[in-house]
């Protein structure tokens, strides 16, 4: 019995101090340089439904980040997942581009070539996904949009069955992955009704 108080003691202090826990800590550039800039995070403390909307999600501070700079007027979740769903897909590209335009030792043809087909999928999904969002289609999205990460795993896994070859361009695709987690967790959160709108 004693445990369990204990144990809601600290859960309950705990969530007292999330939302004060925003605090910009990465850089993404996958937004205008006005958008990402510093300072553009400094009212998010003041926008109490961001910091609840991305608690959950793979990345908060990424999440509200993407979020803040669109923010108007009364909040609405599905407005919202189409700005990160659009982060996404800015990023995607972003990374497309720079695959498109990479001069690489032999060893890394192979994974670079699987690599930029998966990011041609990962644009056309996250199009198709927002589609369907468009439609109110919430729980295909979520499954369209699940294969998001599974491409950019096999780009990550080409990379790693290729001997000794780095991938060049990790750091980015490591923001698709979170950008990506971020929108299947605000996804199922809809679906699930954690969000009341």
């Amino acid at each position: 019995m004693e445990f369990t108080k204990s144990l809601i003691l600290i859960v309950s202090i705990s969530s007292l101090l999330l939302p004060i826990n925003a605090v910009r800590t990465t850089s993404y550039n996958a937004l205008t340089p006005e958008a990402s800039g510093p300072g553009r995070l400094i009212g998010i403390g003041v926008i109490p439904e961001v910091n609840l909307f991305c608690k959950d999600t793979e990345n908060p501070i990424l999440c509200a980040e993407t979020i803040v700079p669109y923010f108007e007027g009364e909040f609405n979740p599905i407005v919202v997942l189409h700005s990160e769903f659009e982060a996404t897909l800015n990023q995607s590209l972003k990374v497309a581009n720079i695959i498109a335009q990479l001069q690489v030792p032999m060893e890394a043809i192979d994974a670079v070539d699987i690599c930029k087909k998966q990011y041609e999928y990962i644009v056309d999904t996250i199009k198709e996904a927002d589609e369907l969002l468009n439609i109110s289609n919430v729980v295909d999205a979520y499954y369209k949009f699940a294969s998001v990460l599974a491409y950019r795993s096999a780009c990550e896994d080409a990379f790693v069955e290729s001997n000794g070859v780095m991938n060049p361009f990790a750091e980015d695709s490591f923001i698709v992955y979170q950008l990506g987690g971020n929108c299947l967790a605000i996804l199922d959160g809809i679906i699930n009704s954690n969000y009341r709108f």
